[in-house]
């Protein structure tokens, strides 16, 4: 089950992290958007929760290994729902207003590309 989840959640990563990096001016005011929808930020919470808590039920060690990475994404989804459900409105649009930056979009990219290539390669036997 890990081998699958690593190559979806690898090739997510490597997918999605190339469109935020190309169409970054598309997305930073659809970001901000959805920072102004309360019942948006709460279904996508509610979502981020479902995700997290499946990934950290399955895996619930964090390591330097694939598993250990999908731990990582899981733990990582689980506390940024829980500030979409415990914070006010008004911390979360100030949070969203400090990230929503080009240069975090690269950075983020550029981060998971690299995430997703792990993944990939790990999930593929390359390594």
């Amino acid at each position: 089950m890990e081998i699958f989840l690593a190559k979806v959640i690898g090739l997510y990563f490597l997918i999605m992290g190339a469109l935020v990096i190309m169409r970054r001016s598309a997305i930073m005011p659809a970001i901000n958007d959805l920072a102004k929808n309360r019942a948006l930020v709460l279904a996508l919470g509610a979502i981020e929760l479902a995700a997290g808590l499946s990934l950290v039920v399955a895996y619930p060690v964090v390591s330097y290994s694939m598993t250990g990475l999908l731990s990582l994404i899981g733990y990582m989804l689980v506390v940024e729902s829980i500030v979409y459900f415990a914070f006010p409105m008004n911390s979360i649009r100030s949070i969203t207003a400090k990230f929503n930056r080009s240069e975090w979009y690269v950075g983020g990219g550029l981060a998971s590309i690299a995430i997703g290539a792990y993944l990939l390669v790990s999930a593929f036997g390359l390594w």
